[in-house]
């Protein structure tokens, strides 16, 4: 016995490789929102703040 996965035994157990949890659609508008919000936010000055720039190297 292996604690691997295993294959369906049954017919009601169908063999699902992949479930998708989020859909596509909702995915690329929260990515688009994501993006226009943090290029927005680089030209508001109150989100200059100051790095140390050795950490980012």
């Amino acid at each position: 016995d292996e604690n691997g996965p295993a294959l369906p035994t049954r017919a009601t157990e169908e063999f699902r490789p992949f479930i998708r949890r989020l859909p596509e659609f909702k995915f690329w508008l929260s990515v688009t929102k994501s993006t226009l919000i943090a290029f927005c936010c680089t030209f508001i000055d109150a989100f200059n703040i100051p790095v140390f720039w050795p950490i980012l190297v």
